[in-house]
């Protein structure tokens, strides 16, 4: 049991640490990268030339950006499963580190 909650603390600390190294790039950039998108998204609808084609509801960029909001969204909610997973158990380790067998007598 012992070696059980040793090896999920270890595989839980090392699913935090890896959520936290896949962070593909730090939030401001991520917001400067959508806002020069946005202006140069601008830029082509004044010129009259907005990639799309007739089955898609939204032009190219409109619908990268839409992808890239969903799997920032999805990320941070992936990130709290993991917090509260990580959580969990360590407090399944707390709790089992006090536990005694019924037949163990101090």
């Amino acid at each position: 049991m012992k070696k059980l909650l040793v090896g999920a603390t270890v595989l839980a600390t090392l699913t935090l640490a890896a959520c936290n190294h896949n962070q593909a790039m730090p939030t401001d950039e991520y917001a400067a990268l959508v806002a020069e998108a946005q202006e140069k998204q601008a830029k082509s609808r004044e010129l009259g030339n907005v990639w799309q084609q007739r089955n898609m509801k939204l032009p190219y960029v409109d619908h990268y950006l839409a992808e890239a909001e969903k799997a920032r969204q999805e990320s941070v909610r992936l990130a709290r499963e993991a917090v509260k997973s990580a959580n969990a158990q360590i407090e399944q380790s707390k709790y089992g580190a006090e536990l005694r067998p019924g037949w163990h007598r101090d």
